[in-house]
Order: structure tokens, then C-alpha cells, then sequence
């Protein structure tokens, strides 16, 4: 039997500390509808199609205001 030692082991072996499932048991990651319509946007937003850019794209004038309301609210709750 090897003598045993305070230093650390060289060995970088990972053992898994909980039974691995079976490929076979392997959670499920739900419909796959919802990631036929992920990969259709994706499509979509990398041809740059007429409604991908409508909705992606806010008036400047709009974010501005909104932009403005968020420090004036940031700058009521500090002085609170």
C-alpha cells in the first residue's frame, strides 16, 4: 500500500459524485414548435425582412422621453 502523503494528488480525475441518468432519460426541453418559431425569427431578423425591422426599432423622440422619465424617477428615488 503507498504511503500516505499531506500533499495534494496530482491526479485530475473527475468522478462523479451522483448516478448519471441514461441518455434514454435525458430531460425533455418542451415543444419543439416553440424553437421552430425561435429559428424562423432568427431567419427573419438575419434577412432583414420589412417586419423584423417594424417592431425592432422604437422613434427616437419615443426613447428619449423614456430615457428622460428613467433618470427623473432615478433621481427621485435617490434623494428619498
Amino acid at each position: 500500500m503507498p504511503e500516505a502523503s499531506d500533499l495534494p494528488s496530482s491526479s485530475r480525475a473527475l468522478v462523479p459524485l451522483i448516478p448519471l441518468k441514461p441518455q434514454n432519460e435525458a430531460p425533455h426541453h418542451g415543444p419543439t414548435h416553440r424553437i421552430a418559431s425561435f429559428i424562423t425569427h432568427l431567419i427573419a431578423t438575419s434577412e432583414r425582412l420589412p417586419q423584423t425591422r417594424e417592431k425592432r426599432r422604437a422613434d427616437p423622440a419615443d426613447v428619449i422621453a423614456a430615457y428622460q422619465a428613467t433618470v427623473s424617477r432615478l433621481r427621485q428615488l435617490n434623494n428619498q
